[in-house]
């Protein structure tokens, strides 16, 4: 279809009549063709009403070697030419206005086309339209459709018109139109063609389009594009563009829309559909002064998409390269796709960059789409605000590996702010509001890599799903702060899976882990940002994350979590760390691990491993090198962990173990399942639990330990349980040549199976003491050894008969306890 339509084109052009003519139709004076091929249009060929000079043509073609020049005295502000002989006009040479300061109306309802060798050499502002009407100020009009119904007047043009249900379509082909700086371009009609045969080409770092043979460009000024499908009016504002009517389309191919200059200018686009492949809009501030916006709103949808390698698929650009601001970003509509392509504001000096707001029903980002802002100045970087009433789709990777100076490469569709490493600019806030949020392998980012504070994460939806190794991420990885993630999800939030290979983000940075989650990172001196979570549900499997790490002497972020139920099930974990394993034997950070603190008002589940790695699911606070662990703080209605489930805080470097504090109406742990606080050289962490009904552990144990050295083994404090039952269950506090760690018991009932264990020793230490404040019961005085020898039956067959009510005696191979304890 692309093939035949550009080649449908191409003839057009080429079939232009070899003597194509101007000529006037005498509604506004003399009559008949005007002589060319340099056609001169003074003001005497048409009729001059205060500041509008109005004329009126039957036909207007011009072959790529004639050239049409409007001319008139310097009173003029506005050439108002219409075409009302009914064919369209092919334009293929150049349109010049020598009036200064005169801007330029071109009307034909039938149609205009724009060849590859059309030029504009106007001194004011140029405006194309397939209207049937200008309608003016005052009331008056100028109506190329119906010539005879104008009322022509000296007020300025107010809209455009359109009184069929079919408006013509413009046309352009591999042309260059643009007018001086600060002046408007327009093209406002039926359905707008814009059509390029050569791909862009953009500066070596890719951050502007420097070459394009399909061209619309005003320079610090703006651009309107408007389709209308339909009777109605498009009216153009100071600060706006209206439309009334139903929208047309759109479409741009290997096109660039350029208003960049000192301060970037503007671009509104209107209609119902707007279609980019392989075309760039570009706003860029390249001094002093503010840049202003690129507006689109379209009635039905906006689709943008790349077929070109990565490094080429730039789309929409405001961006500033000076002192001035970048402008915005602005798209309202109700279906947004983007494939393979970037929207990018940017900060590259002292200007601040832009924001971009994205009001849709639906927001797909697709085969590494990318939505960004960021900065690698000192100026702040834009924010990004994406409102979507049904869902927002993240999904699919770039289509190859090319890699540019910047260190883009094969990466996943994003939304993304960041401060680039030369930066001490600060990212912006990231934030989503939505009914359905999904990331299949997508990320959603707000970093840092230099002096910068790193942005900010809002998401609020009914659901939120992470899958294929997808990312939400606030990093900082130098001196700057790190960003916090807030997440409201009003119904499910799902965690699972890992994508194939590693993940490679936009600034370079490389990610080894390709499991799902959400994470903040410092790398730095600084904090850290926090993560809160809160959801009805919060499902994780297959190695899914929620992590807050510090690799440095930075403090790691905590995270917060409350939700009505929580599964982490397959090796799924919510964890908090502190340093990293720089070599075999080398552990680097002393930064202090975050906070964990997690509430489900109904049931949490730990169960299982990961099939994979076989990596335990988890709620786990380590610290690898000098940093003090972070506490872990886990409360539910039930707890349950299974199947090797754990809740630990490790230290295997000098820092002290976390602490770990557990509250839940019911705990059972069972099947090698553990709560642990362990330290290999330091001291342990201490675990309190308190549970009013049942602590029940089958086959699973609650430890301290130390591994070496003089650190005091963490204490084990149980807190007031109705039941304590252990069958092969173990409650351990041990040290290696420190105080071993103490357990208290606090219980109505206290029930042990012998092959139970409750110990708190040191191998070399003091041991340390075991204080349990119940009535103990132990499963063997329950048993009763029965007299040797069977009574045979046989022999007493009357006696039996003769039972009025006789008994039964059945067995059965179930487990049992003591019948006043009720384990659920």
């Amino acid at each position: 279809m692309k093939i035949s339509h550009t080649l449908s084109i191409t003839l057009m052009f080429l079939c232009v009549p070899l003597h194509a003519q101007v000529s006037l139709d005498g509604t506004l004076g003399r009559s008949g063709a005007l002589s060319g091929p340099d056609y001169q249009i003074g003001a005497h060929d048409g009729q001059q009403h205060g500041g509008n000079l109005f004329h009126s043509f039957q036909d207007f073609n011009l072959q790529s070697f004639e050239s049409a020049t409007f001319s008139g005295p310097n009173s003029v502000n506005n050439v108002i030419s219409r075409v009302t002989g009914g064919n369209p006009s092919n334009i293929d040479g150049l349109l010049r206005s020598t009036i200064p300061n005169a801007d330029m109306y071109f009307l034909n309802p039938y149609g205009i086309m724009f060849g590859p060798n059309a030029k504009l050499d106007v001194l004011g502002s140029f405006h194309a339209s397939t209207a049937d009407t200008l309608r003016l100020q005052d009331g008056g009009q100028f109506n190329a459709r119906q010539p005879g119904n104008s009322l022509l007047t000296v007020a300025p043009v107010e809209a455009f018109g359109f009184l069929t249900n079919t408006p013509a379509a413009i046309t352009t082909f591999d042309s260059d139109l643009s007018v001086p700086e600060g002046q408007t371009f327009s093209l406002i009609g039926g359905d707008l063609r814009l059509n390029g045969q050569s791909p862009l080409q953009f500066s070596e770092d890719g951050f502007a389009a420097i070459f394009a043979r399909s061209k619309l460009a005003a320079a610090s000024g703006r651009i309107n594009l408007a389709s209308l499908a339909s009777i109605g009016e498009i009216i153009p504002r100071e600060f706006e563009l209206d439309l009334t009517g139903e929208g047309g389309t759109i479409t741009a191919n290997n096109t660039l829309i350029d208003v960049s200059g000192r301060g970037s200018g503007e671009v509104f686009i209107r209609g119902g559909q707007f279609v980019m492949e392989n075309a760039t809009i570009q706003a860029n501030t390249l001094a002093d002064l503010d840049g202003k916006n690129i507006d689109m709103r379209l009635s039905e949808s906006i689709d943008i998409r790349s077929n070109l390698p990565t490094a080429l698929n730039q789309s929409l650009l405001n961006q500033t390269f000076g002192s001035g601001n970048g402008g915005d970003i602005v798209i309202v509509t109700p279906r947004l796709e983007l494939i393979g392509n970037f929207l990018i504001t940017t900060s590259l000096n002292t200007g601040h960059g832009g924001n971009i707001e994205i009001e849709a029903v639906q927001v797909f980002l697709k085969e590494g789409a990318i939505i960004q802002a960021f900065t690698r100045g000192s100026g702040s970087s834009g924010h990004l605000h994406i409102k979507a009433t049904e869902m927002v789709l993240l999904s699919g990777e770039g289509r190859d590996n090319v890699t540019r100076v910047d260190g883009t490469a094969n990466f996943p569709s994003s939304i993304a702010s960041f401060s680039y490493s030369n930066s001490t600019g600060q990212a912006g806030t990231v934030t989503i509001e939505t009914g359905s949020l999904k990331l299949d392998g997508g990320i959603i980012s707000a970093d840092s890599f230099g002096q910068g504070n790193a942005g900010q994460i809002e998401i609020n939806a009914s659901n939120l799903e992470l899958t294929g190794g997808a990312l939400i991420s606030s990093s900082t990885l130098a001196t700057g702060k790190g960003g916090d993630i807030n997440i409201n999800i009003t119904d499910t939030l799902s965690v699972a899976g890992r994508r194939e290979g590693p993940l490679v983000l936009f600034a370079g940075l490389i990610f080894n882990n390709n499991q799902s989650g959400i994470s903040s990172i410092v790398l730095g001196n600084n904090q850290a940002g926090q993560v809160t979570i809160s959801a009805s549900s919060l499902l994780m499997a297959d190695g899914g994350g929620i992590s807050t790490s510090t690799f440095s002497d930075g403090t790691a972020g905590s995270a917060i979590i409350k939700v009505k139920e929580l599964r982490l099930t397959g090796g799924a974990s919510i964890s908090s760390s502190s340093g990293f394993q720089a070599g075999e034997e080398l552990f680097i950070g002393n930064g202090k691990g975050g906070t964990l603190d997690i509430t489900a008002t109904g049931d949490i589940l730990i169960d299982g491993q990961d099939e994979v790695l076989g990596i335990p699911s988890a709620i786990n606070s380590d610290t690898l090198a000098g940093g003090q662990g972070g506490n872990l703080f886990v409360s539910a209605n039930h707890l349950t962990l299974q199947n090797g489930g754990t809740i630990s805080a490790t230290s295997i470097g000098t820092g002290n173990a976390g602490d770990i504090f557990v509250s839940a109406e019911a705990l059972n742990l069972t099947d090698q399942s553990a709560i642990t606080a362990e330290a290999e050289n330091a001291a342990g962490g201490n675990i309190t639990i308190t549970t009013p009904n049942l602590l029940y552990l089958r086959g699973g144990q609650i430890t301290t330990s130390v591994g070496t050295g003089k650190g005091r083994g963490g204490d084990i404090t149980i807190f007031q349980p109705m039941f304590v039952v252990l069958d092969k269950g173990k409650i351990k506090a041990q040290a290696d040549e420190g105080h071993g760690g103490d357990i208290h018991i606090t219980s109505n009932q206290f029930v042990a199976s012998p092959d139970s264990l409750v110990s708190a020793s040191s191998r070399l230490g003091i041991d340390g003491d075991v204080e349990i404040d119940a009535p103990e019961v132990n499963m063997e005085d329950f048993m009763v050894v029965l007299p040797g020898g069977f009574v045979d039956v046989s022999l007493k067959r009357c006696d039996i008969q003769d039972i009025e009510n006789p008994s039964s005696f059945r067995v059965t191979q179930e487990q049992r306890v003591p019948p006043f304890v009720r384990i659920k």
